[in-house]
């Protein structure tokens, strides 16, 4: 076979393996199974992704076959203070990466965003293209039966699985309603509010709230944080101690680098967040006065949370009892950088 020929076969190749036709949403049907009868045991963390640049960790993802995948935000960089074809063409840019089209193909996603997928760096429910930034949103997402057009955000949820297998993802929108950073500023907006608490009354054997920003970081970091809008995440404590709402542990992103924040006793239990972001970014972490981790700072990373469900003992008093673990991974090492464990009873009054 001449080196002609060669060519011309791996090309045939590699389009059957990239191509959106076969690898789109024609999926066979009968591998869809619906969420009550999908038991997730691994999830991957996806967030600040440079749609301009390769991004390695995306083939990681793939090898890693997670159930379900969260991108939590500044999944592109589309900011622009009018031009809504930008944004567009920043999603088209993810698009046309193969390794998206894979994942996206291979598991169960759900997303949320930040400023820079919302449409410009720090803003709030000022954005003079929310409403466009939201219709391109629903559509590349694939969320128009989770999120209505009249809905003032992308706010929405999904429960896997039953009974004490039930996970329940609380995906917010703390962009499209916020205030201006303030002692009394608002996050969510009063419809959102109304929305979680009827969420967090929902029973789930564990519960996951993502916010594309950090929930536990301190209030003078240089980053953004629910932690400048004291009244706001008083509230956001408050619900979920009001609820009842156990088995609970807050997803964020924002930061280019991977860690745990933990207060001790802050929603009748410990509130618990597992930051990520900056899947082929890096920056310097900063001084957090609840980290209980070590940071990861691989610039090309991939997260997972592993979920074993039941007790592998034979009484509740022998074995491995059910936990999350969560991890952080170099993404060309495939070396952990951060491991931590959180069992199930530790989420509880």
């Amino acid at each position: 076979m001449t080196d002609t020929l060669r060519l011309l076969c791996a090309i045939v190749v590699l389009s059957a393996v990239f191509s959106p036709e076969l690898h789109g949403q024609e999926v066979a049907s009968d591998k869809v199974k619906p969420d009550n009868e999908t038991v997730v045991k691994r999830i991957a963390i996806v967030g600040c992704h440079r749609q301009d640049l390769p991004a390695p960790a995306l083939s990681r993802y793939i090898e890693s076959d997670p159930d379900l995948v969260l991108w939590v935000g500044d999944n592109v960089y589309a900011d622009t203070e009018d031009d809504i074809s930008y944004i567009e063409s920043c999603y088209a840019a993810l698009e046309a990466k193969p390794a998206f089209r894979m994942l996206r193909e291979q598991a169960i996603t759900m997303a949320t965003w930040d400023d820079h997928d919302y449409g410009l760096n720090n803003v709030g429910k000022g954005y003079a293209l929310k409403e466009e930034s939201k219709k391109l949103f629903r559509k590349f997402w694939k969320i128009e039966e989770f999120v209505p057009e009249s809905r003032d955000g992308v706010y929405y949820s999904r429960v896997f699985g039953t009974g004490d297998e039930a996970l329940q993802v609380i995906m917010l929108d703390p962009r499209f309603n916020r205030d201006e950073e303030g002692p009394d500023s608002d996050t969510l907006g009063d419809n959102q509010w109304a929305w979680l608490e009827a969420e967090l009354r929902k029973p789930a054997g564990l519960r996951l709230i993502i916010s594309g920003y950090q929930v536990l970081l301190d209030r003078e970091s240089k980053f953004e944080t629910w932690a400048k809008f004291p009244k706001a995440r008083t509230r956001l404590f408050d619900l979920i101690v009001d609820t009842k709402a156990e088995n609970l542990v807050f997803v964020t992103g924002d930061q280019h680098y991977g860690e745990v924040l933990r207060i001790d006793g802050a929603v009748g239990y410990d509130a618990i967040e597992l930051m990520f972001s900056g899947i082929n970014q890096e920056e310097p972490h900063v001084y957090a006065t609840h980290r209980v981790s070590p940071v990861s700072h691989a610039r090309d990373a991939y997260a997972l949370i592993d979920i074993q469900w039941k007790n592998d003992g034979i009484s509740e008093d022998n074995g491995d009892p059910p936990h999350l673990t969560f991890q952080c991974f170099d993404a060309w090492t495939r070396a952990p950088e951060l491991t931590y464990r959180v069992n199930f009873s530790e989420l509880r009054n």
